[in-house]
Formats: C-alpha cells, structure tokens, sequence
C-alpha cells in the first residue's frame, strides 16, 4: 500500500466510524476522474456545523498531527483544518463544507477506488464545479483535462445550470470558463 492509500484508509475509516459524511476533493480527485497532474496532498470536505469544529479535530487527534501550531484557531477563522498523518507524513486539508456548494459535493459523492482504497470522492460534475470557483492556475488546467477525459459521460445541463448560479453571487467568471473549456 502507498503513503497516499494509507492515509486515504485512515481518512474513510475515521469518518465512516463518525458518521462523519465527507467526500475527497482536489488532485487526488482529480486523479480518480481521469486527471493528469501529481500532487503531494489530500483535499477532504467534511460535513459540519460551525459548532462542531473542535470535535471534527478531536477526530482525526490519534492519526494526524496539527501542522500549524493555532490550528484550531486557524480552522475556526478560515474553515481548513491543515494535518500530516503521523505514519505516512502526507498532508491533508480538511475543509469544513458550510457551504451549500461543498455539502452537495457531499452528497453526491460516490464511492471510488484510489489503488486498493476505497473512500468518497466527489462527482466529476462537482469536482469541476469546485475547480472553476478556485480558479488558481493548476485549477484551470485541471478543468481542461478533466473535461477532455470525461466529456462523453459529463451532465453538461447540470454543469452550465450550477454555473450560472454563480452569476448570483457576481461570480460570472465561473460559466464565462466552464463555456470556454467546454468549446
């Protein structure tokens, strides 16, 4: 089993035993979709309320260990819990989903194989969606490629009407890319 199996494993069995629904996001994502690209972390949603955040810590206490030393001040200000799993040393993000956009990743997510691991792993749809509001650089290309590996089995209705919400929030730059890529 790889360092990334390994602590995938930990992250499932955590949650699963919690009841603690989450679904993974970002490169490995990326990864399990068709992507072309490396990365060197885990991204996680977790669902939460903003009450809950001390205990979704105390979840992952035994099997990760704090990178920042205000982390818990850090995740109650920006909503990203930053861990190393104290066996395999690779990072994980864990993002509390507060909002409507990460706990409907959440629910659609399906379960996914990562090597021999099998755990949570948002939609394609979800994923591109995710990435577009992101819109750093890596993002971009990682839409591109995703959408030339999977445009044959995309919900492109769903895509362009989930874009557009974010007109709403004068996020037009969001369908403007998704159009773009889709070309």
């Amino acid at each position: 089993m790889t360092p990334f199996e390994q602590t995938l494993l930990d992250v499932d069995r955590i949650c699963r035993d919690s009841q603690t629904p989450y679904a993974v996001i970002g490169g490995i994502a990326a990864l399990v979709h068709g992507g072309m690209r490396t990365t060197q972390d885990v991204d996680i949603t977790v669902y939460t309320e903003l009450g809950q955040l001390a205990q979704v810590y105390k979840l992952f206490e035994k099997d990760f260990t704090a990178i920042r030393q205000d982390a818990m001040a850090f995740f109650e200000r920006f909503f990203v819990l930053s861990l190393r799993h104290r066996q395999s040393q690779i990072r994980v993000d864990v993002a509390a989903a507060l909002s409507g956009l990460e706990r409907d990743a959440i629910k659609r997510s399906e379960r996914r194989l990562f090597g021999e691991v099998e755990m949570n792993v948002c939609t394609i749809e979800d994923l591109l969606i995710l990435k577009l509001f992101a819109a750093r650089d890596k993002d971009l290309l990682d839409v591109k490629s995703l959408i030339a590996h999977n445009r044959e089995k995309l919900d492109v209705t769903d895509l362009r009407s989930r874009a557009k919400d974010f007109i709403l929030l004068e996020r037009s730059d969001v369908l403007e890319r998704l159009e773009t890529l889709l070309q």
